[in-house]
């Protein structure tokens, strides 16, 4: 049966808008984080224990360790990459985290705190574990990720998208729970003093602009224009007595 010609127009309409789009990839994937890595090693000690949570394949876990690095990583054990790992991972419940008290110099997590719906009880967990003096680094989506990847995914799908992470009830309100200020609320309320917030200054949506066909030097020219798709946060525990909302 053939369209009609309304329906042909819109169908062509729909194909112009989306050629852009391309299926995501694991390898591409790993090319953009590859870059915050870049940024997150200038933030480390010069040598220590890392705990990676959240850490997926653990390809980020094995770039520490090949620093020099004592890594051990940990992750659910229904994650969609556990048939995929590349390095020794750890099951956890998603809350306790399975190590003891002031174990690690660094925890580093990676696109992870936002899928976490407890993420503010959690900070007393990382806390625990750390060292005196250790420090916590979080890679978060920014509100500018959000908002191009909800517009990439209204032209793709004609749908309103779903919220990306555990915070907000509708992408709109994601917008505000993925800026820098929000995140730096919380992160100061659960008894951290944030040294840095940095924008990771390359520019990818969920949806897969391009994918690998558009290049991570060019993703940074256009992240001068669109905004940058995530935040570092660098993070020092503050002084027991002075923290609060913990609870």
């Amino acid at each position: 049966m053939r369209d009609s010609p309304t329906l042909a127009v819109l169908k062509r309409f729909r194909s112009l808008c989306t050629w852009w789009i391309a299926e995501p990839t694991l390898g591409h994937k790993e090319s953009l984080r590859r870059d915050d890595i870049e940024l997150v090693l200038q933030m480390l000690p010069p040598s220590g224990r890392i705990l990676e949570i959240g850490a997926g394949t653990g390809w980020q876990s094995r770039i520490f360790a090949g620093c020099g690095y004592d890594v051990e990583a940990i992750d659910i054990p229904t994650s969609e990459y556990k048939e995929l790992r590349v390095w020794p991972i750890t099951d956890y419940d998603g809350r306790t985290i399975p190590f003891a008290d002031r174990s690690f110099d660094v925890v580093y997590s990676s696109c992870t705190l936002e899928h976490i719906p407890h993420a503010r009880a959690f900070q007393l967990e990382i806390r625990r574990i750390l060292r005196p003096g250790g420090r916590a680094i979080h890679v978060l989506p920014s509100s500018c990720w959000r908002f191009w990847t909800s517009l990439a995914h209204i032209v793709k799908c004609w749908t309103i998208p779903r919220p990306h992470g555990e915070h907000a009830k509708n992408v709109l309100l994601e917008m505000h729970y993925f800026g820098c200020r929000w995140w730096a609320r919380l992160f100061q309320e659960t008894g951290w003093d944030v040294q840095a917030c940095q924008p990771n200054q390359l520019f990818h949506t969920g949806e897969a602009i391009l994918d690998s066909r558009l290049s991570v030097p060019n993703r940074r020219i256009l992240s001068r224009i669109l905004g940058s798709s995530n935040n570092i946060f660098l993070l020092r525990e503050r002084a027991r007595s002075s923290t609060r909302g913990e609870e």
